[in-house]
């Protein structure tokens, strides 16, 4: 592990840069969430945006305001850049934001090099990429002591992806069997740059697919036949194969809109939704 904190890419771009606007920003997302909240054995991920604050803020708020957070949770992104390694976790020991320093969850990291041999460390895949950083002021506003692992995904290869899911299930369930819980969230905006009815039509088919919990079908549903700019899908075709080695899971689509509904232009939006996987009461069902 380095000894330098990944310090913020894109505070006063895409969020906040002041300690107290941003965590006015986010507290206001997050207070708008009816409660309860899902306490934290109750449910295993969430997929959430990762545009501006002022554009996907609330959808990512309705996603993080859902649950209660445990102590440690595995943030996998895609990598816009395409700078460092195609599976990159980082190196560094802390993320700073205006809200302070995350914590590196140095055990899940750990862990997690030692269940894939595909994965490692990396800071440069992760130094100018946004797309973790903008979750993580809701991840510390929600639970000011969590530690964070991060994982970036620039690999457009199914099989890599799935090995990477599988290399997750293994390190979450070593890390569990200590008496840990570990909750994955997967950012991930959708469809990309097509007139709302449009665009909204492409959301639909990636969450179609996301929703039934076929990773293979997912990414040659999104990559492949229908050309579906989402531009997590990777994160996202990981994520459900190692839900497939993790106990059973239930999704739902807790929210879904567009960039249109921050500014009310339509005509060339970015699609986002918040999904919840919840834990499955039945032990011989497994929906994920």
């Amino acid at each position: 592990m380095s000894e330098t904190v990944r310090l913020p890419a894109v505070a006063g771009l895409f969020y906040e840069s002041g300690a107290q606007a941003l965590g006015a920003e986010v507290e206001g997302f997050l207070s708008a969430v009816p409660g309860p909240r899902l306490v934290e054995t109750a449910w295993r991920a969430l997929l959430l945006p990762h545009a501006g604050h002022v554009y996907s803020g609330a959808i990512c708020g309705a996603g993080v305001g859902a649950v209660e957070l445990p102590p440690t949770v595995l943030l996998i992104g895609p990598n816009h850049h395409g700078e460092g390694a195609g599976v990159a976790l980082s190196d560094a020991p802390a993320w700073r934001t205006p809200l302070g320093d995350a914590p590196v969850a140095t055990a899940l990291v750990e862990e997690l090099l030692a269940a894939g041999p595909s994965l490692r460390l990396d800071g440069k895949a992760h130094r100018r990429e946004h797309s973790l950083e903008v979750i993580v002021p809701f991840l510390q506003a929600a639970r000011p002591d969590v530690s964070l692992a991060f994982l970036s995904l620039g690999e457009p290869d199914l099989d890599a992806c799935l090995r990477v899911g599988r290399a997750v299930a293994r390190a979450v369930s070593r890390l569990e069997a200590g008496g840990g819980r570990v909750a994955l969230v997967v950012s991930s905006d959708l469809n990309h740059y097509l007139p709302r009815e449009k665009n909204r039509e492409k959301d639909d088919r990636a969450l179609e697919a996301l929703l039934a919990g076929d990773p293979v079908e997912l990414f040659e549903r999104v990559l492949v036949r229908e050309r579906i700019s989402m531009c997590g899908v990777l994160a996202a075709t990981a994520l459900l194969e190692a839900l497939r080695g993790l106990p059973p899971t239930r999704p739902r689509l807790v929210a879904q809109g567009d960039s249109g509904d921050a500014f009310g232009d339509t005509s060339r939006v970015v699609g986002y939704a918040a999904v919840l996987w919840e834990t499955s009461s039945d032990p011989g069902e497994r929906e994920n």
